[in-house]
């Protein structure tokens, strides 16, 4: 580059900003890290443009994707109550007993705006930029560049995911705080500053107050940073904010619906998923409980939301206060501990559900809920579409089937959909890789090489079968899951192609310290790896 050669900042690869060094612990540290880094990027940017031009041409891609789609679909995507609920909690600022308030505090901060188109353009922006984050993440710990962009790709163009960044739902929002969290506890190469836990505490936090399996999946970085035996200081910089966060929020909900909770349906929702198999007359229940029992014999159970959501035809209709999800709760608790194979046995059949290829077309309804996540075409006027959100966020309520649009960009964004989604069988693979490639020498890699790629694929997988186990089934709960998978994925890639490249004769210690060694070289924040 012209006239970057006489800049110190810029003599070479090597002295690139040692921002991983510099983020131990200090706001002032972080702060000079990040100095650095935006002058290597500044003084470096062309020579980074021409080495990683393959990502930017992916990034245009997805921006061009998402433009048509804001362009065909305007102002955004409406999914029947969970829009509704988020969008009128964020006028009201009281927490909904239904669905947790973190996203509804998102929309609250653009409200100003006074447009919705506000929200899903953010929703957009993060999608990118989280893909671009988990390619400078994997550059940094040593894969190739193709590596990186094969991982990065379905993020940037799975036609489902740019889907639900088009709706007013929570998904984005949960998927990135979930996937930055576990970027930031890994990014460095030693353990990660008491500030870097601090914030990804703040995110983890943040996401169990987003979705519910949000605190299912809070267990994860926990167990990571305590087999990592980071130090009490790290640990308690990191617990310390999510509890922070969740304490808060139990306060707040206290003021406003009289108990410390995070909602008051979670009994109603594991009750519904106990309606398919339960048999009434192999449990004690109370004169209370059995009202709760299904009325149709085991073989024409219905799916469970028809059980949750079904009206007057639902138990559900008939005990509405929130003074009665205690009772649901240990209905479906007495229900799993006395058939636990038959809970289990639902559990793995509803999980194929989701990982399967392509929907079964017998299963009507997991056929009609993948619909709703395409983009739709204005010939197909079913139930089984999304419905548009209002331009003006205070009117709160849909304004008819997306495919009332009449755009000419409908056709060709449908077509897309219906070849570009990625399906959750991409994650049930990636899960199934990482934990065959842990198999592979497993004594030639350090315990961190080994966790995390577990981490990141148990996760993937974990809030797939959480979210069956505890809810009703949605083929959009698996896409927070992608990233996740995919990194995982990666991780266990580039550990297998490191212990093939070992001699065999070389053995480790047997007891390896808490943490590692610094390597003798400074890791670079986007390097050009060898192909892996």
């Amino acid at each position: 580059m012209t006239g970057t050669a006489e800049r110190p900042a810029a003599k070479s690869p090597a002295a690139l900003p040692r921002l991983r060094a510099r983020v131990t612990g200090t706001p002032a540290r972080l702060r000079a890290g990040t100095t650095e880094a935006l002058t290597y990027l500044r003084d470096n940017s062309g020579r980074l443009a021409r080495t990683h031009w393959l990502l930017l041409a992916l990034l245009a891609a997805g921006l061009l994707l998402r433009v048509l789609v804001m362009v065909g679909y305007a102002p955004a995507f409406w999914y029947h109550g969970d829009s509704h609920s988020y969008l009128g909690r964020a006028f009201r600022e009281v927490p909904d007993v239904i669905r947790p308030y973190g996203y509804s505090f998102l929309i609250e901060a653009l409200l100003p705006f006074g447009t919705t188109r506000v929200v899903v353009v953010l929703q957009h922006l993060a999608g990118l930029a989280l893909a671009a984050a988990v390619y400078v993440f994997l550059q940094r710990k040593g894969l190739s560049r193709t590596v990186a962009l094969l991982a990065t790709t379905p993020l940037v163009l799975d036609a489902r995911t740019v889907a639900l960044e088009h709706y007013l739902l929570a998904e984005t929002l949960f998927t990135v705080l979930v996937t930055v969290g576990l970027l930031l506890l890994c990014w460095r190469r030693d353990n990660p500053g008491w500030l870097l836990c601090a914030i990804a505490g703040a995110l983890f936090g943040w996401a169990a107050v987003t979705r519910s399996i949000g605190l299912v999946a809070l267990a994860v970085p926990v167990l990571y940073l305590l087999i990592r035996r980071i130090g009490w200081l790290r640990l308690a910089a990191f617990a310390s904010v999510v509890g922070l966060v969740l304490g808060g929020y139990l306060t707040w909900y206290h003021q406003h619906h009289g108990q410390y909770s995070f909602g008051t349906y979670g009994g109603r929702f594991l009750w519904a998923r106990t309606t398919t198999f339960v048999d009434c007359d192999r449990l004690t229940l109370t004169d209370a409980e059995r009202r709760l029992c299904p009325t149709e014999p085991l073989d024409e159970r219905r799916p469970a939301d028809r059980y949750l959501w079904g009206g007057a035809r639902s138990a559900n209709h008939d005990y509405a206060g929130r003074e009665y999800d205690e009772l649901f709760g240990t209905f479906a608790r007495k229900a799993i501990l006395g058939q636990p194979l038959d809970f289990a046995e639902m559990v793995v059949v509803e999980t194929g559900r989701i990982l399967r290829p392509v929907p079964d077309p017998a299963d009507e309804r997991t056929v009609c809920l993948t619909e709703v996540w395409e983009f739709p075409v204005t010939e197909q006027e079913t139930r089984c579409r999304p419905h548009m959100a209002p331009d003006n966020p205070e009117y709160r309520n849909y304004t008819g089937l997306a495919t009332g649009n009449q755009h000419p960009l409908m056709e060709p964004l449908h077509g897309y959909s219906r070849v570009a989604t990625v399906p959750a069988t991409v994650v049930g693979l990636a899960f199934l890789l990482v934990l065959a490639l842990a198999l592979v020498r497993p004594r030639a890699s350090t315990l961190r090489e080994h966790l995390e790629p577990l981490m990141f694929a148990g996760l993937a997988i974990g809030m797939i079968v959480a979210s069956v186990g505890s809810s009703v089934v949605d083929p959009r709960y698996s896409t927070p899951s992608l990233p996740l998978a995919l990194i995982g994925a990666a991780l266990a890639w580039r550990r297998f192609r490191a212990v093939r490249s070992t001699p065999t004769a070389v053995t480790r210690p047997a007891a390896e310290p808490a943490t590692e060694p610094a390597p003798t070289r400074e890791p670079q924040i986007v390097a050009a790896g060898a192909d892996h």
